[in-house]
This record gives C-alpha cells, sequence and structure tokens, in this order.
C-alpha cells in the first residue's frame, strides 16, 4: 500500500506539472541563462510550497468529511473550477502572444517560492485528485498514509521540473513552439472532466 500511496501521488503532480507552464518554462530558462545549480534551487523553491498547498488542500477535504453535506458543494465548486481552467487553458492555446525571453535575475529558491505560492491552481487540484481516490478507496485518512502520498506528490512535481532542466539546451525553444498544442490539449482534457463530473452529479 505505501508503494500505492506514493505512486498515486508522484503520477497525480507529475502529469499536472509535466505540460508546459510558468513554472516549468521558468526552470529551462533558469538552466539557460544562470546554470543548473540555480534551476534546481528555483525547482526546490517549488516543491517546498507544494508540500505546503497539498497539506492545506488535506486539511480541507479532512474537514469536510466531517460535514458530509459539504461535500455536494465541494463537487459543484470544482466543476467551476475545472471550467476555468479549460476555459483559461483553450484561451492561452490560441492566444497569439509570443513568450517573454526577458532575463532572471531574482534568487532563484526565492523566486521558485513565490511562483508556486501564486500558482493557486495546484490547491484545488490536489483537492480534487485525492478525493476521487480516497473516494473509491485507494488512499485511507491516516497521518502516514497522507505523509506518503504527500512525498510522492513533491517527489512527481520535482522530477517533472527537473526534466525540463535537465532538457532546456536541447529542447527548450520546440517546446515554447509546441505550448500552444499542450494548452489546447490540457484544456480539453479539463473541459471534459467537468462535462462528465456534471453528468454524474446532476444525472
Amino acid at each position: 500500500m505505501i508503494l500505492l500511496y506514493l505512486l498515486l501521488g508522484f503520477v497525480t503532480a507529475f502529469l499536472g506539472y509535466l505540460p508546459p507552464s510558468m513554472l516549468n518554462i521558468t526552470a529551462s530558462k533558469i538552466r539557460l541563462q544562470r546554470s543548473k545549480a540555480a534551476a534546481k534551487q528555483f525547482v526546490l523553491g517549488v516543491a517546498l510550497v507544494v508540500a505546503i498547498q497539498l497539506f492545506i488542500a488535506l486539511l480541507i477535504v479532512s474537514y469536510l468529511k466531517q460535514v458530509p453535506s459539504l461535500l455536494v458543494i465541494l463537487k459543484k465548486v470544482a466543476i467551476v473550477v475545472f471550467v476555468l481552467i479549460s476555459l483559461v487553458f483553450i484561451y492561452k492555446g490560441l492566444s497569439k502572444k509570443g513568450s517573454n525571453h526577458k532575463e532572471i535575475k531574482k534568487n532563484s529558491f526565492f523566486l521558485g517560492l513565490t511562483l508556486s505560492l501564486i500558482n493557486m491552481f495546484a490547491i484545488p487540484f490536489f483537492i480534487v485528485g485525492y478525493s476521487y481516490y480516497n473516494s473509491q478507496g485507494y488512499i485511507m485518512n491516516d497521518i502516514v498514509s497522507l505523509i506518503i502520498y504527500t512525498a510522492g506528490t513533491v517527489l512527481g512535481v520535482y522530477m517533472a521540473l527537473i526534466a525540463y532542466v535537465i532538457l532546456a539546451n536541447k529542447y527548450q525553444y520546440k517546446l515554447l513552439e509546441k505550448v500552444k498544442y499542450f494548452n489546447l490539449f490540457i484544456g480539453g482534457t479539463t473541459g471534459a472532466v467537468a462535462c462528465y463530473s456534471a453528468i454524474m452529479l446532476y444525472f
């Protein structure tokens, strides 16, 4: 079971953070403009905040389980969140604005902390993911299970961003050219999830 919790956390976070975004593109830019060490410091800053965000998300879920009537509200909020995420990514995918290539000079670790803090998408993302696994009986509510799941999540985020750092020299500009396709794919996927969730909730 330990490996299952670790794997679920890892896969969820890795897939969630793998598509090109502000965080992983910034990690690539730091690698190109400064050094691999600076990029790794940035990734550590991001991973630290993700651990805190996940802890907050699990606390919220634990509280909601004590008030079953709020679970229905959570499902409705999740549908709205997925719709908004879908619209944002589709807009980004269709946008013709170019990428920002300004040189990054800030402290990498604190930059990672800051950008990860404003990435509020992570909290509802982790809440919905954990709630699904828990409702299916894949994850228990005990503290050990939550710690292992958190560790897997942080590891997944770290590996997704490190992949961009490692491949920065070779593939960064190709990835930047394909960002719109990733965004459209994510937008379509989250839109489909929103539709499916609405159907299951109301029909």
